[in-house]
């Protein structure tokens, strides 16, 4: 008896050959999106150049290259590929790689020396970014969507404005060669270059990225600065008046926290000024440890989970700003900011796991500073802990192009970086203005199957082109729906 269950292929051949026919319909939603938030005009006039038209929309081509991003594409070949399906992208499709090289040397030269992009790129990224804000702020109430910490809104009490999040990192990006000056050997004993990104954490987009070298220290005060000043500027207006930075141990200087420090105008001019707060990983070196052991046991306190429970992993919290500033042997915190305080917190080892030499031998310590002055220990720690799923939006901006920088140009390769964080912030904008349930918390890999990668059939009627979506998969209205709340968007 033959096998049922193998038979399907029998009949089958596969050929080239069909019409009318597309592959990763999808990619119209994030090509849409661009348009009506005003990201492909913005670009245009960007690179603009007086006296040179280009054959090829550079406005056009570089969305269509953030758009193929999102959708998968690694690499220079695989935007051409995608793009170049005319059905879809228009009449001769998309430019070949080359084309792409020109346009992203084009971009390069509205960045600065330092990686981020110059006044003229960055003031359209912020306009555009309003634009988008506006439309999400629009559909949620009235209000950007706030930040959840122990099932709660992060918000301020009194107002209920949600307080403004942003997140600075830095990741590493391989590289397979060293041929371009500015790949070197990193902290992680490979070769590669060590960019600084910011991100908002109510939104999920991308605020700012500073390509650097692999070998760019993690704890470059100056690096966090600028990136920290790009990022303000990328917030809308109305956002900025209270807004909360959070940054791992990198951003434990002098430097960065004092400049955060004058940043922070609210004490001095109330609700004209801005209140601008930090949480911060702090050292647990010499002075901290010291203090740490004069903790009394009772001023231990249970730490809480995402959800606002106890802990089950048996962490406790305290606070040792007092036994810092006051300590037998001095003020340990001279120099720093007077309202900033540093929050411990504590988890047992795990049965059989060594202490390294110094450590304590039953507990890890960890620590943060902050400049909050109200709200319980156990909510400023669960606050600061909170901040740490940005490393699954650096998951995003590698997924989305930037595992893999795709030339030994520095500055194609600065390019091609913020064409990544584009993707990553244009999907982001997809979630909230365009997808329910599920899909509006899906990260790419669920995006691209479900919606981007759907194949379609090119049929017209009255002068309208449809893309025809198979009646059998699952989410073909979702994506209906998304392209119409997309096309009712008003163009930017």
């Amino acid at each position: 008896m033959p096998d049922v269950a193998l038979g399907w292929s029998n009949r089958l051949k596969v050929a080239r050959g069909g019409q009318g026919v597309v592959a990763h319909a999808g990619v119209v939603l994030p090509r849409l999106l661009a348009d009506r938030v005003g990201l492909t005009a913005g670009l245009r006039a960007v690179v603009a150049r007086q006296g040179f038209t280009p054959r090829r929309d550079r406005g056009r081509l570089l969305t269509d290259a953030v758009a193929a991003l999102a959708a998968g594409a690694s690499c220079l070949l695989d935007v051409e590929a995608l793009t170049r399906q005319e059905a879809l992208f228009g009449p001769g499709g998309a430019a070949s790689d080359t084309t792409v090289l020109r346009a992203l040397d084009e971009l390069a030269d509205r960045i600065g020396d330092d990686g981020l992009p110059e006044r003229r790129y960055a003031r359209m990224l912020a306009g555009v970014r309003a634009t988008a804000w506006a439309a999400i702020v629009a559909g949620n109430q009235g209000l950007l969507p706030a930040v959840q910490v122990a099932r709660r809104p992060l918000a301020r009490s009194g107002t209920g404005e949600p307080v403004t999040v942003i997140r600075v990192d830095a990741t590493i990006i391989e590289a397979a060669t060293c041929k371009e000056p500015s790949v070197t050997g990193h902290y992680k004993h490979g070769i590669g270059w060590h960019p600084l990104t910011a991100w908002c954490s109510n939104t999920d987009d991308h605020l700012a990225v500073m390509q650097r070298p692999g070998n760019a220290g993690s704890f470059t005060a100056s690096d966090h600065v600028l990136v920290l000043d790009a990022a303000l500027e990328q917030v809308p207006a109305p956002h900025r008046r209270d807004v909360l930075v959070t940054i791992d141990g990198a951003g434990a200087s002098h430097d960065v926290i004092d400049h955060l420090t004058g940043l922070n105008t609210f004490k001095e001019h109330g609700r004209r000024g801005r209140r601008v707060e930090y949480t911060i990983g702090w050292p647990v070196d010499a002075r901290t440890r010291t203090s740490i052991e004069e903790v009394p046991e009772q001023a231990w306190t249970a730490r809480i989970d995402p959800n606002g429970d106890v802990a089950p992993d048996g962490g406790e919290v305290a606070e040792v700003t007092g036994l810092l500033r006051g300590s037998a042997g001095g003020d340990r915190l001279d120099g720093w900011p007077a309202d900033m305080r540093v929050i411990v917190s504590r988890t047992p080892r795990p049965i059989g796991e060594q202490a390294k030499l110094g450590e304590d031998a039953q507990w890890r310590y960890s620590a943060f500073a902050t400049n909050t002055g109200e709200g319980q220990l156990q909510w400023l720690d669960a606050r600061h802990r909170t901040q740490a799923h940005v490393e699954d939006k650096v998951k995003e901006l590698k997924a989305m192009g930037a595992a893999k920088l795709p030339t030994a140009d520095k500055d194609r390769n600065a390019a091609w970086l913020q064409l990544a964080a584009l993707a990553v912030t244009l999907t982001a904008w997809l979630r909230h203005l365009a997808l329910d349930g599920e899909l509006a918390l899906a990260e790419p890999k669920t995006l691209r199957f479900r919606l981007f990668a759907v194949p379609a059939r090119i049929a017209r009627h009255a002068r309208y082109q449809i893309l025809k979506l198979p009646d059998d998969w699952a989410w073909a209205d979702d994506l209906v729906n998304a392209w119409t709340r997309i096309w009712s968007l008003q163009p930017g």
